[in-house]
């Protein structure tokens, strides 16, 4: 099972709490790939180059993947998501932290198009929302709306801000909990087929 941690802005997978985060999924035998993305104020911030780079680091996306995005880091998961051809779906999509949108206008850039929620709750088989009450950065309001357009599990924390420090268990009960857990069923298999009685031609 891959883990794949994507980092924010202005930040790089040696920061934050992405080194101990990865060092605790490895030594449960996960293989974490931690791209390093152009995603900082040095960079242009075109977002098919960012889709690009992502594909180099990631490739195929496999059923049993676990994503897991820092900030606007896990805007770009929902942008990968939307862009690449896939063959398969995700496990889950873990978002911390996440905007919703944002009022940079640099930033703003990478927000071009509006996700499509619709679209994107068929792209994998789970999705939840971590974010802190006290996050000052990108508000606890973000988090809400990001869960309940995806139909995701909200996880409210106290006390994390905006998930800059170096170690949080939440995260690795999380990835692991969603890890262990089998999934019985596709996206869309719980919908009725309206189908199943027609007459065969």
């Amino acid at each position: 099972m891959r883990i794949i941690l994507v980092h924010g802005f202005n930040a790089n997978p040696t920061m934050n709490f992405h080194p101990w985060l990865a060092s605790r999924l490895r030594d449960e035998r996960f293989e974490v790939i931690t791209p390093e993305l152009p995603l900082s104020t040095k960079d242009p911030l075109i977002l098919p180059e960012i889709i690009e780079k992502m594909k180099d680091e990631v490739g195929f996306l496999k059923s049993d993947d676990i994503l897991v995005g820092h900030s606007l880091g896990a805007f770009i998961i929902l942008q990968y998501l939307e862009a690449v051809e896939m063959t398969e779906t995700p496990r889950a999509v873990v978002l911390v932290a996440a905007p919703w949108k944002v009022s940079n206008a640099e930033l703003r850039r990478l927000f071009i198009a509006d996700l499509d929620a619709d679209v994107l709750m068929w792209k994998a088989r789970e999705y939840v929302v971590v974010h802190s009450r006290d996050d000052e950065l990108v508000p606890f309001e973000h988090g809400e709306r990001l869960a309940e357009r995806l139909k995701a599990r909200l996880v409210a924390t106290e006390g994390q801000g905006h998930f800059m420090g170096e170690e949080y268990p939440v995260l690795l009960e999380i990835i692991t909990e969603i890890a262990n857990t089998p999934f019985e069923f596709d996206p869309g298999m719980s919908l009725s087929d309206d189908y199943k009685d027609l007459p065969e031609l």
